[in-house]
């Protein structure tokens, strides 16, 4: 059973999910999400199975109560302090999307943390296409069209060939709405809409696995490809998927668990 608690950090609290009993640390940055991950830790546990005899394994999520003009540095110090309370260091780190940029920071300002690197369907900086989606998303939660925000989260990450797969289940997710949570939603958004870390990618000296997808339609493969080029580092790109490549390809966590065993 995966286990789940919240650390207490200097600027407010910070939930994470705990599984495995392997020797390394793994740390899973996830990204953005109107929810957070206490409800799924089991699902969570069960699709990182490979993971759990070598690996004790850590999903933080980000501040519940994000200060104003909260920004991606803001989030990697919260995440440094949290993973500096759990005792981690020197932990193989895998950030998607905005866990990505999170994961750029830390390996940037907190190298000590950080062993391997791998960065999924994210980027270094903003581009038309990213800020357009986000400001779409920013306008419905702004109105409180929560369902319509998730609808079109949904649509824009994943292919259509899950989307008419799992559409029951889609359909069937009910959402717990609150003013925090979309308050919270929305400074996470405003963060990414800001961040930028490509000038300073140079920085990163952690060995590096990049994962994109051709058809991310969110933080574009253009956009993931660069810091590939940045880094000089190891690049995969999956052909048939979008931004949730990494919850869509069957071999994608294998390829990651494979490039932080070699």
């Amino acid at each position: 059973m995966a286990e789940t608690g919240t650390v207490t950090i200097k600027n407010g609290k910070i939930e994470f999910v705990k599984f495995g009993k392997g020797e390394k640390p793994f740390v899973i940055l996830p990204g953005l999400s109107y929810d957070g991950f206490f409800d799924k830790a089991d699902e969570i546990e069960r699709a990182y199975a490979i993971f759990l005899k070598k690996f004790t394994v850590y999903l933080i999520d980000r501040n519940l109560t994000p200060k104003t003009r909260y920004s991606v540095k803001d989030m990697a110090d919260d995440t440094a302090e949290t993973l500096n309370k759990l005792n981690v260091h020197h932990a193989d780190m895998f950030g998607v999307s905005l866990g990505g940029m999170v994961a750029q920071q830390l390996a940037t300002n907190y190298p000590n943390l950080v062993n391997k690197l791998v960065l999924g369907s994210t980027l270094s900086r903003p581009n038309d296409t990213f800020l357009k989606t986000l400001t779409q998303w920013e306008d419905l939660a702004k109105n409180g069209d929560i369902k319509s925000l998730i609808s079109h989260i949904n649509k824009k990450i994943y292919s259509g060939y899950t989307l008419k797969k799992y559409a029951a289940v889609f359909s069937a997710l009910k959402t717990d709405v609150t003013s925090e949570k979309t308050e919270r939603f929305i400074a996470y958004i405003n963060a990414a809409k800001n961040f930028d870390t490509y000038n300073s990618l140079n920085k990163i000296k952690a060995e590096t696995l990049i994962i994109g997808a051709a058809n991310d339609k969110v933080t574009t493969a253009y956009a993931i490809r660069e810091i590939s080029e940045k880094l000089n580092c190891k690049y995969h790109e999956y052909k048939k998927y979008g931004h949730a490549v990494f919850d869509e390809a069957a071999g994608y966590k294998k390829r990651v668990y494979d490039f932080l065993t070699e």
